[in-house]
């Protein structure tokens, strides 16, 4: 089929249905989910995937690797969420990738939720990435109800692409082998930009152990892990180099017992 003619069915589908792409789109900003909040995820998760399911995909909840020895962290966060056309053995064909987690902590979608002023909708999350789920889902259920797509369908839905996707990555290295094609639907830039890549990234968990001592009495005798945790920091930020794009963050510190030692 010609894609004009593509573009006028889709088009003539999807333009009544923008309400109902609204109301789905205050949903799910409603709902937190920020990376770590595995419960709030797996909800969202839970959300897509029921729609999904009322459209005549078959849906899974994807069980988790093993987590690396030195990172078992990654066993907390929430699952990789998957629906089909065509059942979970046939081949992953067309390919619609998008991640649930956002930046936002637990309680952000209650303190500033969904609103629409103008022609601007705000809330956590609903750029990056929620507009993608829900563009995703109706796209998806569009090609398959008007019968433009001949080979199987996936959509793949990350819990944790916010901090690189280190868990839902080899989920997504288990089942997409093969595929066809891959749409991510990450948010573009103003006048109408499309992303068609992103940086690569890495993380390290740094642990510094000190030694006690009173800071008034002993102060000699004592070796302070923050001190040091900050000398660190400053080093590694060195690495910093903007004229390549290469970027360092230090995102997290926590440590200490008390003011006084």
């Amino acid at each position: 089929m010609d894609l004009t003619l593509w573009k006028d069915k889709l088009d003539a589908y999807l333009d009544p249905q923008e309400g109902d792409m609204l109301r789905l789109l205050e949903r799910i900003v409603n709902m937190d989910s920020f990376t770590t909040d595995a419960q709030g995820v797996d909800q969202l998760g839970t959300v897509l995937t029921d729609w999904l399911r009322e459209a005549g995909f078959q849906t899974f909840m994807m069980p988790k690797t093993e987590a690396p020895a030195d990172e078992p962290w990654q066993a907390d966060l929430g699952h990789v969420f998957m629906a089909k056309t065509h059942g979970r053995e046939a081949e992953p064909g067309i390919v619609f990738l998008g991640h649930m987690d956002t930046v936002f902590p637990k309680g952000t979608a209650q303190a500033r939720p969904f609103k629409i002023e103008g022609d601007r909708a705000t809330g956590p999350g609903v750029a990056d990435m929620k507009a993608g789920l829900v563009a995703n889902l109706f796209a998806a259920r569009a090609l398959k109800r008007l019968g433009l797509i001949d080979c199987p369908m996936t959509l793949m839905f990350s819990p944790d692409e916010e901090l690189g996707s280190p868990s839902a990555s080899r989920t997504l290295a288990q089942v997409l082998p093969g595929a066809r094609a891959a749409i991510n639907s990450e948010p573009g830039g103003p006048g109408g930009l499309v992303t068609v890549s992103r940086k690569g990234s890495g993380h390290m968990f740094l642990k510094v152990q000190g030694k006690a001592s009173h800071a008034g009495r002993c102060y000699a005798d004592g070796a302070s892990a923050i001190l040091e945790i900050a000398h660190k920091t400053l080093a590694i930020d060195t690495f910093l180099d903007l004229d390549r794009g290469l970027t360092v963050n230090t995102g997290l510190i926590s440590g200490g017992v008390s003011a006084n030692s």
